[in-house]
């Protein structure tokens, strides 16, 4: 499978209605219309050319593989519960074989090029995160534009999905997860009381897990990258959050977090700045 990018954030959330809210008062533009199938409903806003999704589970729905986690991270205040990886066809496959049908574990998610996509379940190696892969043909560009007209722009100047970090119990099944479907470890950095640092890279966008993990393993927070941080941080205040004042981030340019987390997903915001941690 030919992995190009992460796709989407997929984030529990509790309530649909109170989670637009939040989300706006971060300064996030957010898709006027929500997706519905199968009980899965879905606000759709974006940090460039990655999707995110807040999802919410109606009583009683059958969203596939995603039922099951969605479910549980409801009950503990939500938070993001995985992500979708984007292969690429290739040029001169049958598009029979790269368009799967809906199955039992597939779930249907809202797509850009389409009305809709199909994720098929994919191993994460990753306790507490879920995986999936979905069909994507767009290049980075006409995905970042497409989801500006879809959701608006973002007050907050982010520009794109920096990075996610994961924590997890044992570093190495992850690298050898995230190998064994095509995405390589780029580098590994030591960063104290034995726990070390694995970064993957696809396009614009960081995937850092950090392992081993001494609490609850599984997503832990998104980092966003803003033309303007302050603007940034003023946004989100004016919203009624909590934001830190930037402050120099120990891999270069500055970097602020809003304080409480937004559906249980910790939020920094980042500018970028020379690399300090060389």
């Amino acid at each position: 499978m030919n992995i190009i990018r992460i796709e989407r954030v997929l984030v529990a959330v509790r309530s649909l209605a109170e989670s637009r809210e939040n989300w706006r008062r971060a300064g996030f533009g957010i898709a006027p219309e929500e997706f519905q199938h199968r009980g899965l409903r879905i606000a759709r806003l974006a940090a460039g050319a990655v999707e995110i999704d807040l999802c919410e589970l109606d009583a009683g729905g059958e969203a596939g593989f995603l039922a099951a986690p969605l479910s549980e991270a409801r009950e503990n205040g939500g938070g993001i519960i995985g992500w979708t990886w984007g292969f690429k066809v290739a040029p001169h496959s049958d598009p029979r074989d790269s368009t799967p049908a809906e199955s039992k574990q597939s779930i249907v998610l809202p797509s850009l090029a389409e009305q809709t996509t199909i994720a098929e379940p994919l191993a994460s190696g990753l306790p507490g995160v879920v995986t999936a892969a979905v069909k994507t043909n767009l290049d980075i560009e006409s995905r970042r534009l497409m989801l500006r007209e879809l959701c608006g722009a973002n007050a907050n100047a982010v520009e794109y999905l920096e990075h996610i970090v994961v924590m997890t119990p044992v570093l190495e099944d992850a690298i050898a997860a995230s190998e064994a479907v095509g995405v390589p470890c780029k580098r590994i950095r030591e960063v104290g009381n034995g726990a070390r640092q694995a970064f993957f890279k696809l396009e614009q966008t960081v995937l850092e897990v950090v392992g081993p993990a001494h609490g609850k393993p599984g997503c832990w927070g998104l980092a966003l990258m803003c033309t303007d941080i302050a603007s940034a941080v003023a946004t989100a205040r004016a919203g009624g959050l909590q934001a830190t004042e930037p402050k120099l981030a120990i891999q270069g340019g500055q970097i602020a977090r809003i304080v409480e987390p937004l559906d249980g997903v910790a939020i920094a915001f980042m500018q970028p700045g020379p690399r300090r941690d060389n």
